[in-house]
């Protein structure tokens, strides 16, 4: 059951808009990362702010399996001082 949910989590379709996957999320976070790297409080709060442009208003659980994912895919890693980058 979990499995299912999870997977319908990660990419969109037809019930899940593109801003609410972690698909979605993580791309958006990687644009965000181009400026430096970010903690994941950092990330949080430029998500939440009123004139981000990412429609949806990730959780701190969405915003770190969305970075979760781009470890898995070898497009961030964790630098110094518990600090999110992109892979050059």
């Amino acid at each position: 059951m979990f499995t299912r949910n999870l997977e319908l989590a990660v990419a969109p379709h037809d019930h899940l808009r593109f801003s609410d996957s972690l698909v979605g999320l993580a791309g958006y976070v990687r644009t965000l990362l181009q400026d430096g790297s970010r903690t994941l409080d950092e990330l949080l709060a430029l998500l939440d702010r009123q004139d981000s442009s990412w429609p949806a208003k990730p959780s701190m659980s969405d915003l770190a399996l969305a970075v979760t994912l781009l470890y898995a895919i070898g497009a961030a890693r964790l630098g110094e001082e518990d600090r999110v980058e992109v892979e050059p």
